[in-house]
């Protein structure tokens, strides 16, 4: 059984002996009780997120100005993910002659490149 069932537990008891004063203080003690719970997990939910985006880096490889990720023809925003940890995939815009040009549809940073390695 866990700390919020057994503050229930304890709410009901408590009823019993018709104590005002004590059912309030329960009652404040069970909400702060559900308040800790919900922290806990939004904390257990960050955790997460950042293992997932620690890993996720890891996983990155600056090349050609661009972030990739090996076996992956899209490449990263450079500028999403160096200033807020947004993993946002640039777009390629129509071809001019000689260069390649790329826009990142987030942040618009665009980025024109002779000859790289994108597909």
């Amino acid at each position: 059984m866990g700390v919020v069932e057994n503050m229930k537990d304890v709410a009901d008891l408590v009823k019993k002996f018709n104590d005002i004063e004590l059912n309030r203080r329960i009652l404040n003690l069970e909400n702060e009780v559900l308040d800790l719970s919900r922290d806990k997990r939004r904390a257990e939910e960050r955790v997460e997120e950042l293992e997932r985006a620690l890993k996720f880096s890891k996983e990155l490889v600056l090349r050609d100005g661009f972030y990739w990720i090996e076996g992956d023809d899209t490449p990263f925003c450079t500028a999403c993910w160096d200033a807020k940890r947004l993993a946002i995939r640039i777009k390629r815009l129509p071809l001019p002659v000689h260069h390649h040009r790329f826009q990142c549809p987030h942040c618009e940073t665009l980025y024109a490149q002779r000859n790289v390695g994108i597909s």
